[in-house]
């Protein structure tokens, strides 16, 4: 009877070990900026949008630069814009053979196109980003 428990232990452990070691594409987004302010609504409103579409796989953390979070995560990251997305840790991409900066408004150095691409690409594990 212990071998048979001993036995089923260590399938569970290896089991356990196993799943650990798959990888992990979820994707986390940090807006880091003036979250709040009127002009960067529609630009929050579409990271909100393109996020959404992901369900659980995509966590989304908006941070106010004007907060102490926000201050401590902007000297940590040198963030200096006054909207920045941070996608798995990265906030500059090169998507199709194109340099893509996720900073200041949307439409402008990026689109929701774009941020869709990157984490598309990381939920994929397709490695074009």
């Amino acid at each position: 009877m212990n071998r048979k428990i001993s036995i089923m232990i260590l399938s569970l452990f290896l089991l356990v070990s196993v799943v650990s070691a798959l990888p992990d594409n979820k994707v986390e987004v940090v807006v880091l900026g003036m979250i709040n302010h009127g002009p960067m609504q529609p630009t929050v409103n579409a990271i909100k949008e393109v996020t959404s579409k992901y369900g659980s796989d995509v966590t989304l953390r908006l941070i106010d630069l004007e907060s102490e979070e926000g201050q401590k995560y902007s000297q940590e990251h040198d963030l200096t814009a006054h909207l920045n997305v941070v996608i798995n840790g990265k906030y500059q991409y090169n998507i199709n053979g194109k340099d893509v900066t996720f900073q200041w408004f949307e439409g402008q150095q990026w689109t929701k196109e774009d941020l869709g691409a990157v984490i598309s690409d990381i939920l994929n594990n397709e490695g074009n980003v």
